[in-house]
Formats: structure tokens, sequence, C-alpha cells
């Protein structure tokens, strides 16, 4: 038997079909928001958190679009456009000892994982920059031509610091101590004791991996904190294999003794 269609049922077809399209176009769109042409970035970001956690992360989609609207203006205007944007639409309050996943999920942050979403993002739009870890501490220094910029990822209000002789003061009051004691070990990276160290022994450049790490570190040291030495030893574990650090080798084997 031949079916006719009626007039309702052709229209409906049509939506029908036009509804698919509109769905393959919308789903298309989300997956090009955070879309990396750095492989550098897109193998760290393995280490990090799954491509797909970024792919459907609506907040992280509409900074990445945010930003991309401004990415052709002024270097510096760009940059510190970055820097503001990215603490009024993802960090929401400080938490330590905070992964990066938790920072997605909820907002919290500490300097490691606020730190991580600096650097995906500079990787992201190709802008130089160096990730510095200190005994208690991490920031980061972007590079425009010869000129350095502090983004202190803990700051919302100051934290963008572009005046030279400003830069070079607050790299100082991190730079080591030829006078400091040994380095306190159990130190955990973004400490309250940040800006009263109770030692300088550790500047240096790293990774985005090996900040990644600092997050296992971080979290290794709270769970000694509680006893909960298997925890420790599996957290200390995960950091060492990404970031084999004086500092969390020492503390690894006095916890897997």
């Amino acid at each position: 038997m031949k079916t006719v269609l009626t007039p309702y049922r052709h229209i409906l077809n049509y939506i029908s079909g036009g509804l698919v399209l509109i769905l393959l176009s919308t789903l298309h769109i989300k997956a090009q928001n955070f879309d990396p042409k750095n492989k550098e970035l897109l193998n760290d970001i393995t280490f990090i958190a799954s491509v797909d956690k970024f792919e459907n992360h609506n907040a992280w989609n509409r900074l990445i679009r945010k930003l991309e609207s401004k990415s052709k203006a002024d270097n510096e205007y760009f940059l510190e456009y970055l820097f503001y944007k990215t603490h009024q639409k993802l960090l929401k309050e400080y938490k330590k000892g905070t992964t990066f996943n938790n920072l997605l999920e909820t907002g919290d942050y500490d300097c490691v994982s606020a730190s991580i979403t600096y650097s995906i993002l500079l990787k992201y739009f190709d802008i130089t920059h160096k990730i510095i870890e200190t005994d208690y501490h991490v920031f980061i220094i972007a590079e425009i031509g010869e000129q350095e910029y502090v983004l202190e990822t803990t700051d919302p209000g100051n934290g963008w610091i572009s005046d030279e002789e400003e830069v070079q003061d607050f790299k100082k009051d991190f730079l080591p101590d030829t006078n400091s004691a040994l380095m306190n070990q159990q130190q955990s990276v973004g400490a309250n004791s940040y800006g009263q160290p109770n030692s300088k022994t550790i500047y240096k450049e790293i990774s985005l991996r090996q900040l990644s790490a600092l997050q296992y570190f971080n979290q290794g040291l709270i769970a000694i904190h509680n006893q909960d030495y298997r925890l420790a030893t599996r957290r200390l574990q995960q950091a060492l294999n990404l970031y084999n650090s004086e500092r969390i080798n020492t503390v690894f084997k006095i916890v897997a003794q």
C-alpha cells in the first residue's frame, strides 16, 4: 500500500531533519571551542585532564571565545586582559591543595592549579612564558619581546605586574638565599607561609608537566598530615612519575620506608 504523507507529516519530517542538522552543527561547534594547535600542549593535557573536560566545560569555552575575540589586540593589553578575565571567569576562591580538576569543577584554586590554568592558556595563544618553582610557591613570568611580566596567579587584584622594576623586585623575593638553612622538604607548594618563607633554596623553571606533578606532591603531604601513608605513597609516586625532583624524592623515600 502506498503511504500518503499529509502536509503535516511533510512539515514534521522537514523540522526533524532540520533539528538533526542543528544538533550536529552545535556538537561540531562545541568540539571546536578548545582546539589547541600546539601538539606539545595536547600531550601535556593528557597528564592533567582529558580533552573532553575542556570541550565540555562551559565556563572554560566561554573564556576561550572571549580571549579569542581580543587576541588580535596589542600584545601587552591582551596579556593583561587574559590575566584578569581568567580570574573573573574561572578562579573563584583560594583553597590550599586544590587540583586542576577541582578547579574546573568548583572554581577553587591554589598557586599550582591556577598556574596550570594560565600556562595552558598562554600555550594555547602561543605566548612565551616560564613557570617558576620556588620552595613554597609557583608563579609565571610571561615574555613579550625583551620585556617580562609577572602573573601572580593567586592575587586577582594585584597579580598582574608589568613595571620592569616591580618585576625584578618580585623575583628577588624568591631568589635563593645563600645563607638559608636546608630546604624544608615538607613545605607544600602554595603553603600559607607565602610571603614569609622558611627557606629560599629553589628557583627554577619547570615544564607544565612538572607543574602538574606538584599537585600530587601537595596531595601527598596532605595525606601525610592525615596519617594516611598508603595514599601519601601513591600520590608521591604519581608525582615522581612526572617530575623526579630532589624534594619529591626525599619525601617519598621517607614515607615509603
